[in-house]
C-alpha cells in the first residue's frame, strides 16, 4: 500500500515561488567527485555545460542533462536550513522558481543572464548520493513529488545559448511548443 501522500502536505507547506520571472538563489560547480564549489557566476557553453564542472566526463552525461536545477525553499527544507549543506544535492543552480511540469513543460526557454537554457524531458531522480546526503524521508518526500509533477529533485536542462550566470541573476520563462529545441 502506498503511503506517499502523507508527504503532499510537507511540500504544499513550502514557501510558493514565482511561476514566470524567477531568481537564481545560488550556483554550483562539480569539479570532480564530491567536490563542490559555490562561485557567484559561472560560464556555460553549448558544448560544454558549465565551465569547470564534471559534466562533460562523467559517464552519464547527455545533451539532455547539462545543467541541473532545484528550488531553493525545497533545498532549504531537506537540508533543515543548514546553508552549508545546499551545494550537496548537486545542482548546478538553486532558483526560487516554480519547477513543476504544469509550469515548466519540456522545451520551456530559460533566459539567464546571458545564457539561455531548454527544460528538457530527461528526469532528475534523487541518486544513491542524495539518499545517503538527506536521508530517506527526504528521498521518500522528493520522490512523491516527482510522481505528482511537482518535480521535488527539480528539472534538468541543455544549453542553448552559451553566456554568464550569476547569483541574483533574474529568471525570464518563455514558454514554447518547441519540444524539437531539447
Amino acid at each position: 500500500m502506498d503511503f506517499s501522500w502523507r508527504f503532499d502536505r510537507w511540500f504544499k507547506s513550502l514557501p510558493e515561488s514565482p511561476t514566470d520571472v524567477g531568481k537564481v538563489c545560488g550556483l554550483v560547480i562539480r569539479p570532480r567527485e564530491g567536490e563542490r564549489e559555490t562561485p557567484n557566476s559561472i560560464e556555460l557553453s553549448v558544448e560544454g555545460g558549465i565551465a569547470g564542472d564534471r559534466w562533460i566526463s562523467d559517464k552519464h552525461s547527455r545533451p539532455t542533462n547539462q545543467i541541473s536545477m532545484i528550488n531553493v525553499h525545497l533545498l532549504r527544507a531537506v537540508v533543515d536550513g543548514q546553508a552549508e549543506r545546499m551545494p550537496l544535492s548537486g545542482d548546478n543552480l538553486q532558483v526560487d522558481l516554480n519547477l513543476t511540469e504544469e509550469n515548466l513543460p519540456p522545451g520551456t526557454l530559460l533566459n539567464i543572464g546571458s545564457a539561455v537554457l531548454v527544460v528538457t524531458d530527461d528526469p532528475h531522480r534523487p541518486c544513491k548520493q542524495f539518499i545517503e546526503r538527506f536521508g530517506l524521508t527526504n528521498t521518500k518526500r522528493v520522490s512523491r513529488a516527482d510522481r505528482i509533477g511537482r518535480r521535488g529533485r527539480g528539472v534538468l536542462c541543455r544549453v542553448l545559448q552559451g553566456g554568464l550566470i550569476t547569483t541574483e541573476d533574474v529568471i525570464f520563462v518563455k514558454r514554447t511548443n518547441a519540444v524539437a529545441l531539447m
